[in-house]
């Protein structure tokens, strides 16, 4: 008897149905013709998208334009904004603070004028604020704030205690019609740079007769002697060293704000760290000045010149001299420079000694002090 022919469903082919195994052919036969047309159809839609999201079939990626325009797509928006703040006025420094992308700062006696700048997210809240010193006394202060190189925030503030604030949101603010980035010329005559020896320069012998003798001091605790001086000098007295960092004391008023000191003690314990090596001494005399500078003088806004740097023997011992000026700017205070002496000496404890000399710029005559006091300092 003749084999019969395989009963096929409409819609399909020989060469597909004798690929398939007897149970893949039996299976096969169940699944009605139109649901294997709308597979086909799939596929080839599928294979088609494919095609164009590679670029066309070239191995190129996409480009970014659109079939039907073959325009190039909008780039995905920046979302960050440059952020500058600026910070002026007619003083030589004010406080600021500010806000950061990592957090808040705050900086006491900043030199003016100020600049910095940071990138921000979008939509994120900024702000700096600057108050007046009132050190300097009345003054003015201005804030503003930058984004992307425009003036979006900007505010003013005068007086001894004056506050001035910008804050607003990165890149939300609108640019402030006609206002132009701030100037930033020096709020006042910039100290001159900082100039520190580390070679010998002997002191010199400063011109002019200076102040008379009247005897000699004697600082039983720090273990040195010196003259004592006349003329515009007061008296010299003793003084609490837990007070003042000092022993004794000789002063006169240069001016009502201002004035020249004679004083004498031991080297501050504090300070013993920053003095070690064969050049302890020197070391030692260049951390008592950066003393001085800070508190004596105001904080941050004082520049040091060192002028003379040599070593001395006091009375058998081991010394140093450091004479420099010491350049600053006080409200109310006519003198812009003093001359500033300081000698370690090594008394043998463990804490040295010292005597320290300040002699504003408006006392000039007064400078061969100075040499009087160094050259008659004894270690007793």
């Amino acid at each position: 008897m003749s084999e019969q022919p395989d009963a096929r469903p409409s819609g399909t082919t020989e060469a597909s149905s004798d690929a398939l195994s007897a149970a893949g052919r039996r299976t096969f036969g169940r699944i009605p013709g139109p649901l294997l047309a709308l597979g086909f159809v799939m596929t080839v839609v599928q294979l088609i998208l494919m095609f164009v999201a590679v670029g066309g079939g070239n191995g190129e990626p996409a480009t970014g334009k659109t079939a039907a325009s073959g325009k190039t797509a909008a780039p995905a928006p920046d979302h960050t904004v440059e952020i500058t703040y600026i910070v002026t006025g007619d003083r030589p420094s004010a406080d600021i603070e500010y806000t950061t992308p990592h957090g808040q700062e705050d900086h006491e006696a900043t030199v003016l004028p100020f600049k910095v700048t940071f990138t921000f997210d979008r939509e994120t809240f900024v702000d700096v604020q600057v108050q007046n010193r009132y050190q300097h006394g009345a003054g003015n202060v201005m804030c503003t704030i930058l984004a992307d190189g425009v003036v979006v925030q900007q505010s003013k503030a005068s007086g001894e205690h004056a506050v001035a604030l910008c804050d607003g949101t990165a890149g939300v603010d609108k640019p402030l019609p006609g206002v132009p980035v701030p100037s930033l010329a020096a709020g006042a005559a910039p100290l001159p740079a900082e100039s520190l020896l580390t070679e010998v320069v002997p002191v010199k012998q400063y011109s002019g007769r200076g102040s008379p003798v009247l005897g000699r001091v004697t600082d039983s605790d720090a273990r040195l002697s010196y003259m004592e001086l006349g003329g515009k000098w007061n008296r010299s007295r003793a003084t609490e060293p837990a007070l003042t960092g000092f022993n004794r004391e000789q002063s006169f008023d240069a001016e009502p704000k201002w004035g020249a000191t004679v004083r004498s003690g031991q080297v501050d314990g504090d300070l013993l760290d920053k003095a070690t090596g064969t050049d302890r001494l020197r070391k030692l005399a260049a951390a008592v000045q950066d003393d001085r500078r800070t508190y004596a003088y105001v904080k941050g806004e004082t520049t040091i010149r060192d002028v003379a740097s040599q070593p001395l023997e006091v009375g058998g011992h081991d010394a140093w001299a450091l004479v420099s000026e010491m350049h600053f700017r006080k409200y109310g205070v006519k003198s812009t420079m003093d001359l500033s002496a300081v000698v370690v000496v090594d008394t043998g404890r463990p804490r040295p000694s010292l005597l320290w000399i300040s002699l504003p710029e408006t006392e000039k005559k007064l400078w061969p002090d100075i040499n009087t006091l160094i050259e008659s300092l004894r270690a007793t």
